[in-house]
């Protein structure tokens, strides 16, 4: 607080009216302006205990505002539990890190937005998070209570730690967003030699680049963002929080409330202003003592110059004199100007004609080249090669994939006929399975089952029949319809062989190019510049173990008489990659890639020892396994997983795999003899194609005149169809009222015949019906095969056409080159004729420049000495005529002992001495009146800042014990300075006597400990509050009150962090937007100790 004072003290009233006076000086005209000014009473400065009088009455103002702040708490208390207050955009952390910090040896601990409880054992380190914070923040090691000094908290058996907290930068208010973006992570890194040094960074650069390692851009942001880590209320500690009502004094609490609302630093800053006060008085009454030398000093000097002026009048006209040589030098100079402007005016010009040469050449290029560039867009434009290749090639993709569906088609058809046939069997079998059965019935119903039995005979037949016409009607149908489909795309197929043909050269080309490379680089097998590859993979850094590959150069095969079989097994693993650690499957594709291997097969998979070989059949049948040998580290185990799904096909005998072996190795040599008579072949392909070529146009003639003789022949029979159906339709009605008839006079054994017959035709429909969807569809496919042969037709048209346009682009472009070439020869001439003409022009110009610029400077100093002057004599003689005057001057000097320069000087000197030292002292004056009437405002105002405080202290401790049904009051006594809690724990006895602190309970002491320190959070402007382990001596009843009371207030509580430690349990539900960060239990590891013996 204000202990120090000014000049005495003075009544409220005369520090709040202190009287104005406004002065004016005037010009020293006269020597008895200098008369000494009077000093005037300086503003005092009221002490502590007299401001504490003047201002009032503390009881008299809690009595006219305790209500009204009453309500206020209790209105803001009724609303807490609908409210949630806004998230801070600055000041609060996001997270913080220890490295070998206390107990930790590495530990990250994220921080919400407003609530954070950090719970955990005994032991685990929790209060450890909260020394981390004041450390980080620049905080004394005293504050955290936990050691002297930051050796001591360095990590047992380490020699450094670091302690790095990540503050959030964000809003209009963020701390230098341009460099630190939204957020900034502050490290303070310390050694046990003592040494200790900050990093800090921003999220701009992903906290890449240190922006800052001093102090004092920490102190910058502690300010900026108001974090106050060394205010107790602001961290309070364990200790702090267990001792501090029962051990602290009423003087130790009143000072604990002035550190914990910062009015103790208001204070000492004002005690400083009031040292500075005291030293201002000091240099007043210093310099009033100087000001009667100062003014005998000028009056002296002033008789000197009065004696000294007639000599003045002979040196005026040196002056003159001297003026008039300044201007005879100044036209002298003018001459020399105006002749090298007129030579600089000169080579501009040359320079304006180079540059029009240049611009009449460039504008015959420009044209030249937007010709050129007119014809090379053409060509572009024509040019859609490679867009009707793609046209071309998914033709044909869509063409073979209609082939396939059309020959799936012709299967089913084959699949269904077989089908029928069996239905056919089936039924003639029942049939005469009946026809035994009604044989033996009884002679006297014999008669009306034969009548039936030749009625359905006859009804079979006659259906039989019909449908014997029906088939052969759509047989028809079918051989009519594929024979159209067959002539129409013959000419389609014959063009997409040749185009066959032609992708078959360039295959076999590829093939040769690829058996060569093998040839010569036997890992290049297994994809496109793996040397390089390697190479690459070796560099990199891996998540996990170095990936192998290819795969297989670490396979060898222990009998070659399995090689073709084990490529058809293996041939696609064979050229795959092996990694540990999933993420290097990006990095690892993305190298492959770049070197020519678009689609890489990348193999993930742990490093697994597992011997395979227990699952492996009996010794005398032989697996992959048993003839295969891999080296490759954790593949060699891992190849053994790859095909699991396949193990039961992966042993064979001998005879079976000698079989393979014998086919694989026919393909083998089929492709070396092919391989021998690529050439020959390329040859015959080439003459297929032509051949081809003239077939399409004999099939083009003749396809129109049939279209049209199909077309009629497909109507008549279409009609034949439908009227044949009709009639099988009909027999089919008669039949089934026949076999209904025949069931009721036949057994039952009988009819279970019939029914089985009836299933059987039932079916055959069935499939007669599926065999006519199909032919269907074929016959559509058929239809759509081919306009896409027309398409491939038009595209070979456009081909042909781009190709032809293209040539003549190409025809054009001669001459157009020529011009151009002509062109930029003309530049390059104009251009160093440029050259040329631009270095005289500088010439020029730096010659016009010195003499433009010394001229102009001689100018500004011949007019700082007169106003021109016109004079037609030369400077050589205005110098001899003053040198004759300045003689006769310092004859007179010699004579006096001093010149009237001098005196004129010292007159000046004395009298500006005389003047500042005035002016000083009324500045002095004046800067310590003002200083004294803001400390009084200031004061004034540190006091009624101190009421309002404790008054809302007061009230909201009321209210907060009130949550618990507790009654209580805090004492303030200013002037004595001390702070008295009185609590009330008796909620049935409205009469029962308050308690001092040291009576109350662990569980009373604790829960008045968070009730005061929450109210003196409300009036702390620091964006986070941190405590340490509130509720050690709590009871259950106490500890759920003070949560929900602290959580609420949290939760509603505007751009607020708290940050909570307790070694109990905190529910997970207890209030949304609440974080629980759970410490890890700590490790306790006890050697035992060595027995020495005595």
């Amino acid at each position: 607080m204000v202990k120090r004072v000014a000049n005495g003290a003075v009544s409220e009233a005369e520090s709040a009216h202190g009287s104005k006076r406004a002065r004016h000086e005037q010009p020293h005209d006269s020597e008895d302006e200098y008369e000494e000014e009077e000093p005037r009473p300086t503003q005092p400065v009221l002490t502590q205990a007299q401001r504490d009088l003047a201002l009032g009455d503390d009881e008299a103002f809690e009595a006219k505002y305790r209500d009204r702040v009453r309500r206020e708490i209790e209105e803001k208390g009724a609303k807490r539990a609908q409210k949630t207050g806004e998230i801070a955009e600055y000041g609060i952390i996001e997270k913080i890190e220890l490295l070998n910090f206390m107990c930790h040896a590495r530990t990250t601990v994220p921080f919400g937005p407003q609530i954070n409880f950090v719970i955990g054992h005994n032991g685990s380190g929790k209060s450890a998070v909260l020394s981390g914070i004041a450390i980080a923040l620049g905080g004394r090691t005293a504050s955290t209570g936990r050691g002297t000094g930051l050796k001591s908290f360095i990590k047992e058996g380490e020699n450094v730690a670091e302690v790095a907290i990540t503050l959030k930068n964000e809003g209009l208010d963020a701390y230098r967003p341009d460099i630190y973006g939204n957020a900034i992570r502050i490290a303070r890194r310390f050694t046990d030699k003592g040494s200790s040094s900050y990093t800090i960074k921003g999220a701009k650069d992903k906290f890449k680049k240190t922006i800052s390692s001093k102090k004092e851009e920490l102190t910058n942001i502690t300010d900026h963002m108001n974090l106050q880590v060394d205010n107790p209320v602001v961290v309070l500690t364990q200790d702090t929080s267990r001792q501090f009502l029962a051990s602290s004094k009423p003087k130790d609490k009143y000072q604990f409330f002035l550190n914990g609302t910062s009015l103790t630093q208001l204070s000492d800053e004002y005690e400083t202003i009031l040292e500075s006060l005291k030293k201002t008085e000091t240099i007043l009454q210093s310099k009033q003592t100087v000001v009667p030398d100062l003014k005998r000093q000028f009056t002296e000097a002033q008789t000197k110059y009065r004696e000294a002026q007639a000599a003045q009048q002979q040196s005026r006209r040196v002056e003159d004199l001297e003026k008039e040589m300044a201007w005879a030098h100044m036209k002298r100079k003018k001459i020399q100007m105006e002749a090298l402007v007129t030579d600089h005016e000169t080579a501009k010009k040359n320079v304006e004609r180079a540059q029009s040469h240049i611009d009449n050449a460039k504008n015959e290029l420009q044209k030249a080249e937007d010709e050129i560039n007119s014809v090379n867009q053409q060509e572009e434009e024509g040019d859609n090669a490679g867009s009707l290749e793609d046209q071309r090639r998914k033709i044909r993709e869509d063409v073979k994939s209609k082939k396939d569906r059309l020959r799936e088609a012709k299967s089913q058809m084959s699949e269904m006929n077989n089908a029928l046939q069996q239905c056919n069997s089936a039924i003639k079998e029942l049939t005469e399975k009946i026809n035994i059965e009604e044989a033996k019935l009884q002679d006297d119903r014999r008669g009306l089952r034969e009548k039936l039995n030749l009625d359905m005979e006859r009804v079979m037949k006659q259906s039989k029949i019909e449908e014997s016409n029906l088939s052969e009607c759509q047989a028809n149908i079918k051989n009519l319809s594929q024979l159209i489909q067959t002539k129409q795309s013959e000419r389609r197929e014959i063009s997409a062989s040749r185009e066959k043909i032609r992708d078959s050269i360039t295959s076999v080309q590829h093939n040769i190019k690829r058996l060569e490379d093998s040839r010569r680089n036997a890992i290049n097998r297994f994809g496109s510049n793996l040397q390089h590859a390697l190479v690459d993979i070796d560099r990199y850094s891996w998540k996990g173990q170095k990936p192998l590959g290819p795969l297989g150069q670490y396979v060898e095969l222990k009998d070659g008489r399995w090689a073709e079989l084990m490529r058809v097994y293996l041939g696609g693993l064979m050229a795959s990659f092996a990694v540990t650690d999933a993420r290097d499957r990006e990095p690892l594709s993305r190298i492959l890639q770049s070197h020519g291997n678009p689609q890489p097969n990348i193999i993930v998979g742990e490093v697994d020892l597992f011997d395979y070989s227990r699952g492996e059949p009996p010794e005398d049948v032989l697996t992959p396994l048993r003839i295969l040998t891999a080296n490759g580290g954790f593949f060699t185990s891992g190849m053994r997983k790859l095909r699991s799904e396949d193990r039961a096909n992966w042993y064979f005998t001998a005879t079976g795999s000698d079989e393979q072996i014998r086919v694989e190795k026919e393909k083998l040599a089929s492709l070396e003899e092919e391989h021998k008579s690529i050439e020959p072949r390329i040859n015959e392909i080439d003459t297929e194609g032509k051949a081809m070529t003239a077939k399409i146009r004999d099939l083009q003639v003749g396809s129109s005149a049939q279209n049209h003789h199909d077309y009629l022949s497909g109507t008549v029979i279409q009609k034949s169809e439908s009227n044949i159906r009709s009639k099988v339709f009909k027999l089919k009605d008669e039949l089934a009222r026949l076999n209904e008839q025949a069931e009721e006079e036949a057994p039952a054994s009988v009819q279970g015949l019939q029914e089985a017959r009836k299933e059987e035709e039932e079916r055959k429909q069935s499939i007669i019906d599926q065999f006519k969807a199909v032919a269907e569809r074929e016959a559509a496919l058929n239809g759509e095969l081919k306009p896409l042969a027309e398409k491939l037709e038009n595209i070979r048209k456009q081909a042909e056409q781009t190709e032809r346009r293209n040539i003549e682009n190409k025809r054009k472009l001669e001459p157009l080159l020529e011009r151009r070439l002509m062109a930029v020869k003309k530049v390059e001439h104009y251009q160093k004729k440029l050259g040329d003409a631009m270095k005289d022009l500088d010439e020029a110009s730096q010659a016009e420049g010195i003499v433009v610029t010394e001229y102009e400077d001689w100018l500004r100093e011949a007019l700082t000495i007169s106003q021109p002057i016109e004079t037609d004599r030369a400077p050589e003689s205005i110098d001899a005529e003053i040198e004759i005057i300045k003689k006769a001057l310092r004859d007179r000097e010699r004579r006096h002992g001093q010149s009237i320069e001098e005196i004129a000087q010292e007159v000046q000197s004395t009298q500006e001495a005389l003047d500042k030292t005035r002016q000083e002292l009324k500045s002095i004056k004046s800067f310590n009146k003002g200083l004294q009437l803001a400390m009084n405002l200031r004061l004034d105002t540190w006091h009624i800042f101190r009421r309002h405080i404790s008054l809302r202290t007061k009230q909201q401790f009321s209210y907060y014990l009130g949550q618990r049904g507790y009654r209580g009051s805090i004492d303030f006594d200013h002037k004595s300075h001390t702070l008295d809690l009185r609590v009330i724990t008796d909620e049935a006895n409205p009469h029962a006597k308050d308690k001092d602190p040291k009576a109350l309970s662990g569980g009373e002491k604790s829960f008045s400990t968070i009730c005061l320190l929450m109210s003196l959070w409300e009036a702390l402007g620091c964006p986070i509050r941190c405590l340490d382990e509130f509720d050690v001596f709590m009871d259950q009843v106490n500890r759920h009150i003070a949560m929900q009371t602290m959580v609420s207030t949290a939760k509603a509580s505007d751009k607020k962090q708290y940050i909570i430690i307790t070694p109990l349990d905190v529910s997970s539900n207890i209030a949304a937007g609440v974080r629980i960060h759970k410490m890890a239990d700590p490790e306790r590891g006890q050697t035992q100790l060595p027995y020495v013996p005595a």
